[in-house]
């Protein structure tokens, strides 16, 4: 029996040949071994199919089931299990014995991915349910009941993505967030473009109607669960003869956005260090959501489900990490290199480690979204300055990388040759498509 991947048949279906292909790509940061197996079945509840009743149906053609479902608002333990399909008590009883904080089940939080393998009967042999993913995280932590030895036990455990690529292309017709829908590209995607686009256009207004973009990015999975989309690969972005374009790239000692020319493309500083959206702009006259009072808004504030991980914009070190009760609640800044300091305010929570004095790489956890201070609503207060000023970090012109030259540049090159045949080759089906659509010769 062929693997049913249930995800992966709602991505190709949903966009047609001309926007979704299965690309196999030599990268650092791809790879293929995590496809189901031969007897592995990735299913989820699709709705009108009950999830229970497909295992049934096709208990007798497998040796076992991945099924996945998300917490969801008003879950119960009981719903969820049902939802997977697991018919268990020894597994129930099992996980109700466990106390404290260190049981997922105690507190349900809406949005976590479960995924668990069950026998065809819907005993359990083992079940995760995965910590907070974002598409900058090279591995996952997740809490795992297993059984061995015809005992369970149970682990916090942590585990490296795979990911192979996707390939989606689209025509503007109105904004570049209606055509990524209509393309079925995911929001953390759409929001890596935007940063790509961002360092040669302003992508508010600089979009028209007739452009067209073709993309390559990561789809993860760890051991047939599909973890969601993870990190732009290409962009290719036609506007009026011209073209925009940014490969990721990993060499011997580099790593980062070049066009096909090999210059960075990249930024030092991410414009948004979570995913998030901005609900808040830059402004140096705004009325204060809790005071009322009028006073200058030096950030941004990203608006996000509370728990949402929080990285390190660049490079750096700690230098305050502090508590304001009537103002930024939990908050941290950072100082970097080249005069510049970013400041994080209203967390939840810190990650584990955080202190001042300590050292961050660019993109590392350093917190979670929360309503510490005075807030509204959960959202991230994020600010960044250059020499003692702030300055907008969503336009700003944050470009310092070094450009690839000699050996480098030849490596470069042969590396992103099959995206740029991919991309070649899916930008002419987009117009083949056009061209019909339209009825033109």
């Amino acid at each position: 029996m062929k693997p049913f991947k249930t995800k992966f048949t709602k991505i190709l279906t949903g966009l047609g040949v001309t926007a979704a292909l299965l690309l196999s790509i030599p990268s650092p940061a791809v790879s293929q071994e995590a496809l189901p197996g031969k007897g592995e079945v990735v299913l989820e509840k699709a709705g009108e199919i009950e999830l229970g009743d497909l295992i049934q149906q096709w208990a007798s053609e497998m040796d076992h089931v991945y099924a996945e479902t998300r917490i969801q608002a008003k879950d119960s333990n009981k719903k969820i299990f049902e939802r997977l399909g697991i018919n268990d008590k020894a597994f129930v009883r099992y996980v109700n014995s466990i106390k404290g904080k260190e049981n997922p089940f105690a507190r349900l939080q809406k949005g976590r991915l479960i995924q668990a393998r069950l026998t065809p009967t819907g005993e359990v042999i083992s079940l995760r349910v995965f910590r907070p993913i974002d598409s900058l995280s090279r591995d996952v932590a997740y809490f795992q009941v297993s059984k061995e030895s015809g005992k369970f036990k149970h682990a916090n455990l942590k585990s490296e993505i795979d990911a192979f690529p996707i390939a989606s292309s689209a025509v503007i017709k109105t904004t570049l967030e209606s055509a990524a829908v209509s393309a079925n590209i995911p929001a953390n995607v759409l929001a890596q473009i935007k940063e790509r686009l961002s360092t040669s256009m302003d992508v508010n207004k600089g979009v028209a109607a007739g452009d067209s973009f073709s993309v390559i990015y990561e789809r993860r999975q760890i051991d047939g669960a599909d973890l969601g989309s993870g990190k732009l690969l290409a962009i290719e972005y036609f506007s009026k003869g011209e073209t925009i374009d940014s490969y990721w790239y990993e060499g011997e000692g580099v790593e980062g956005y070049f066009d096909s020319e090999g210059n960075n493309t990249d930024i030092t500083f991410l414009r948004m260090p979570c995913e998030a959206r901005v609900t808040s702009t830059f402004n140096r006259v705004r009325k204060h959501p809790v005071t009322g009072r009028l006073r200058p808004h030096w950030g941004v504030d990203l608006g996000a489900p509370r728990g949402t991980p929080v990285y390190a914009a660049g490079d750096g070190v700690i230098s305050s990490k502090k508590y304001q009760r009537r103002g930024y609640g939990y908050w941290l800044e950072l100082t970097h290199a080249g005069g510049y300091k970013s400041l994080y305010a209203h967390l939840s929570k810190y990650a584990p480690g955080m202190a001042e004095g300590v050292k961050v790489k660019k993109g590392q956890l350093i917190g979670y979204v929360g309503t510490s201070g005075m807030v509204t609503g959960p959202h991230l207060h994020y600010e960044l300055k250059k020499d003692g000023q702030q300055i907008n970090p969503l336009i700003a012109d944050l470009r310092t990388g070094e450009n690839l030259k000699d050996d480098a540049l030849e490596d470069y090159k042969l590396a992103i040759s099959p995206m740029r045949r991919q991309i070649a080759m899916l930008s002419r089906l987009q117009l083949a498509q056009n061209s019909a659509s339209t009825g033109s010769d």
